[in-house]
């Protein structure tokens, strides 16, 4: 099998993720990285030796040996990214959401949708055995037909400090919920209604909680929950349920204490034990299998299980969403 030479563009804390998966990966080489921040661009000489190293994603988008990226920069600066890596001609992991705005996540459907490369959005879930459980019981019909579903995502307060001006809650954090729901549901959500509240983070313009009502063709109701103004001292990072109910069966995950607890003079803790833990010094957990099924597809040119159209559809119910909170009534998608 011959060597696929990839770069990361964005090497905050889930782009550091996706080096370390590459790097621990027989089949890929890690050859690029790329961080507009100076500071944290002296650190990656360190942290990843020999490793090229860029400033402008332009110049490594630029080096043709470069066969795969993955665009992990703030969900406002995804569009011209993915327009010059199609360009490029590169194979593209996009981190969640397609884009901020639904103006852009189109623009990029349309540039994708036909992309005779890879191009798969990073829906972590999707890699989750819970969530996929769920789905494949869904398809054999033991659980019947959805009747309705309750969802929720909660987390510490420290995670949207990081995201001011770049992102909000509907399209950072709920949007994995409405990904998985769009996949399980399996047809298109027609209607929302959504509530939200804003006090700690009023002063950013930034919503602290959010509720959403989304209606679909079937006529399946959704209910999805999220918060992202926990206590920064909370034991998890995150306090995610999911209750579906359906005419033959019921589903349920929890996730909030992922299995393991310790008790110390830090106080109480519930480690990462799902998305990006550590297992004898490398990253595991459903976002290394995301980022394998990726290089898989570029290996065997397949194409991703997270289709364009699906990463639009969740940007739309994003809209939705925020047009729900705007206009105070119920919209039609």
């Amino acid at each position: 099998m011959s060597t696929i030479k990839v770069g990361v563009i964005g090497v905050g804390q889930m782009g550091t993720y996706h080096a370390q998966i590459y790097q621990k990966l027989p089949q890929v080489e890690l050859v690029a990285l790329c961080e507009f921040n100076d500071a944290r661009r002296e650190q990656l000489k360190t942290e990843f030796p020999g490793v090229a190293l860029y400033k402008d994603y332009k110049d490594l988008l630029a080096d043709n040996s470069i066969e795969a990226v993955s665009i992990v920069l703030p969900d406002n600066l995804h569009r011209e990214a993915v327009e010059l890596a199609v360009k490029a001609n590169k194979h593209i992991l996009l981190e969640k959401p397609l884009a901020k705005e639904l103006e852009d996540g189109k623009a990029l459907y349309e540039i994708t949708k036909d992309y005779d490369k890879v191009f798969s959005t990073g829906f972590l879930l999707r890699f989750d055995p819970r969530f996929a459980m769920i789905k494949e019981r869904l398809d054999s019909g033991e659980l019947g037909d959805i009747i309705h579903c309750y969802v929720r995502r909660n987390s510490p307060i420290i995670g949207p400090r990081r995201y001011i001006g770049a992102s909000d809650l509907s399209m950072h954090v709920m949007i994995h919920d409405i990904d998985y729901l769009n996949w399980w549901i399996g047809c298109q959500p027609v209607k929302v209604f959504a509530k939200n509240r804003s006090v700690l983070l009023k002063e950013n313009g930034m919503n602290d909680v959010i509720y959403a009502i989304v209606t679909y063709e079937n006529g399946t109701v959704a209910c999805m929950e999220a918060c992202w103004t926990l206590p920064e001292n909370s034991p998890t990072i995150i306090d995610d349920k999911v209750e579906l109910v359906g005419t033959k069966g019921v589903a349920y995950v929890d996730s909030c204490d992922y299995g393991v607890r310790f008790v110390s003079e830090k106080g109480i803790e519930y480690p990462d034990s799902r998305h990006w833990y550590y297992v004898n010094g490398e990253v595991c957990g459903d976002l290394a299998e995301e980022v394998m099924a990726f290089v898989n597809n570029v290996a065997s040119n397949t194409k991703s299980i997270i289709t364009p159209k699906q990463s639009y559809d969740a940007l739309r119910v994003v809209d939705a969403i925020e047009r729900s909170i705007k206009e105070g009534k119920e919209v039609e998608l």
